[in-house]
């Protein structure tokens, strides 16, 4: 049974990861019309592929958050 202090401070660290993570990926969409309406010169595209690269990994690292324990 000593594993289960360790999983469950493992777990207390991933958690809030994964909150942030999920939102990071429901918000960062939100960026993307402007940036695009906005035209793409090579400043604004950088930035562009900044956000997504943000999306991405929100996508990855948030995924299973409301997964119940």
């Amino acid at each position: 049974m000593e594993a289960a202090p360790s999983s469950l401070s493992l777990r207390s660290l991933t958690r809030p990861l994964q909150f942030i993570a999920f939102w990071l990926a429901i918000v960062t969409p939100l960026a993307y019309p402007p940036l695009l309406l906005g035209g793409l010169d090579s400043q604004s595209f950088l930035i562009f592929v900044g956000v997504v690269a943000l999306n991405v990994f929100g996508l990855l690292a948030g995924r299973g958050y409301g997964d119940p324990a």
